[in-house]
């Protein structure tokens, strides 16, 4: 078992200079990034094939990191479990096992915790400065040639992006969320996120028959009639030949190694690990980011910011944005297509608005940085596009400083008719946490149905911020998962084809995946 913050190097990750820590001179002092490029230094048309196994400069630093995590080892796998049996889901309250974990667990392996401690602090005291010397994200490439698909088109070309939020934190603190198994449902959503086509109902559920609660009846289950609903479409599967996913929350380092070992023969080009652990300015980052990106595309250039605002439970990990240049294709006249991708999860308190613009302002300054330092002359931008889970939606009025931002006036959100509205067709993506065993949503069909009925929606979905705030004619609820996307003279035209609330992840995630197709219209004839 790894920890979040443990990880064991087991893929090629690019070589870069140590930046830990660069300062960015456009930003304050105290905000950090950490930035490195794909490109070899001779040329733009793919990555450079000396990739090192290792995110350390030498050998040597690489087995003292390897040894530093194998003496901590034990004490995070100790209170892990013990977490884990102190802290019950709603499905297993009624366990008479559950007694047996809380009375005999607990003790025992606090007892182990206190006896293995002396091995984690010298452990510690190797790994927190290895930190320090050691990359803050790593790659994966699964392919020998990183050429682009040599494949002409014209017209019109599709992208297909994915977002999803899938709580893989370690088991004992993803019990918090309601939510238990971190290996076997990282194990489900792999197989679901790299196998679309596959039936639904063949992939039986993390919970047994036993745990699912009795579903809520409600007068009415018809969907709302009438208006224009926009692209949107609730969908059982994921969509097939997707060209990016974006993840957030996955913390634990065994589900990561299994989404990439999954997600690699679908999506050669995979970041993952991101964002730096250990002594970070005056605290202590416990966890990494959590966001993971694969792609099908080349990366060509890749930079993390880390948020410097960040206070309370999110002070200890460290979220950010990551920004990422990806090469699409290439022009008969060999010019290149390229597309721009951000990636983020915002300040999660419900109470601290402020953060969260500070972090949206920082956000917009770190995207023109990043485009400025990143563009050629003569490139085609095919999209520009911002994804993640933003803690905040567009129908509370406690949410009212976020919706009013001027990150909208930048990007353009497809489910969104203007500040504090959302468009008829989208629905919220936080499910009541409490209510995820219950029958309405534990499988895709049923969560499906529930989403489509506006009396079922009220009970499962959570409810606007504050809870007595039921305006609208359309009730969402709480709607945190975004895609966003980019309309300027610079990029290509973009015109938005469907935007999906995908249930595939019933009873594996308290939050809807949320998929954009955007169709760019490249020029006449090109290579893609």
């Amino acid at each position: 078992m790894t920890s979040p913050f443990f990880q064991p190097v087991d893929v090629t990750v690019l070589p870069m200079p140590f930046r830990q820590g660069v300062v960015s001179p456009s930003l304050p002092s105290f905000a950090y990034s950490d930035d490195f490029s794909f490109l070899s230094a001779g040329g733009c048309d793919g990555v450079t094939d000396a990739v090192p196994e290792s995110p350390f400069s030498c050998r040597l630093l690489d087995l003292l990191f390897q040894l530093s995590c194998v003496l901590v080892f034990p004490s995070y796998w100790f209170i892990d479990r013990l977490l884990s049996c102190a802290v019950s889901t709603s499905a297993e309250r009624s366990c008479a096992l559950r007694t047996l974990c809380l009375v005999f667990g607990v003790p025992l392996f606090l007892l182990l915790f206190v006896v293995s401690v002396p091995l984690c602090v010298f452990g510690l005291l190797l790994w927190a400065p290895l930190h320090q010397v050691r990359r803050p994200f790593s790659y994966q490439r699964s392919v020998v040639s990183a050429s682009p698909p040599d494949r002409t088109i014209t017209g019109v070309r599709a992208f297909i992006f994915i977002s999803a939020n899938l709580c893989l934190l370690p088991d004992g603190l993803a019990r918090f969320s309601n939510l238990s198994h971190t290996q076997r449902r990282v194990t489900a959503i792999s197989r679901l996120l790299c196998a679309p086509q596959e039936d639904v109902e063949d992939l039986a559920p993390v919970c047994s028959a036993e745990d699912v609660l009795p579903m809520i009846e409600t007068p009415n289950n018809k969907t709302r009639d009438g208006g224009e609903v926009g692209p949107f479409e609730v969908s059982l599967g994921f969509p097939q030949d997707a060209d990016f996913i974006c993840l957030q929350e996955v913390f634990d380092g065994r589900a990561s190694q299994k989404m990439r070992r999954c997600l690699s023969s679908s999506f050669p080009y995979i970041l993952y690990d991101i964002g730096p652990s250990g002594p970070h300015g005056c605290g202590f980052k416990f966890f990494n980011s959590g966001l993971f990106l694969a792609s099908r595309h080349p990366l060509l250039n890749a930079k993390y910011y880390i948020y410097p605002n960040a206070r309370g439970e999110d002070a200890l990990a460290s979220k950010g944005l990551l920004s990422v240049k990806v090469q699409l294709g290439v022009t008969e006249q060999k010019q290149r297509i390229v597309g721009f991708i951000n990636c983020t999860h915002l300040h999660a308190p419900e109470s601290d608005a402020a953060i969260r613009c500070d972090q949206m302002s920082l956000i917009l300054q770190w995207v023109c940085d990043f485009q400025a330092e990143n563009s050629q002359d003569g490139e085609l931008v095919a999209f520009d596009v911002l994804c993640g889970d933003l803690n905040f939606d567009n129908c509370s009025s406690d949410d009212c400083l976020e919706q009013k931002h001027k990150l909208f006036s930048m990007y353009s959100d497809p489910c969104r008719d203007c500040a504090g509205q959302d468009r008829p067709g989208s629905v919220g993506t936080l499910l009541r946490q409490e209510l995820l065993y219950h029958e309405a949503v534990n499988s895709p069909a049923q969560l499906k149905s529930t989403l489509q009925s506006d009396g079922e929606r009220r009970r499962y979905v959570a409810s606007p911020l504050p809870q007595s705030d039921d305006s609208g004619d359309h009730w969402t609820g709480r709607r945190i998962d975004y895609i966003l996307y980019r309309e300027a003279d610079t990029l290509l035209p973009v015109v938005v084809d469907k935007f999906q609330f995908i249930t595939r992840l019933a009873g594996l995630s308290d939050h809807i995946p949320v998929s954009l197709h955007l169709s760019t219209s490249l020029p006449e004839s090109s290579a893609l």
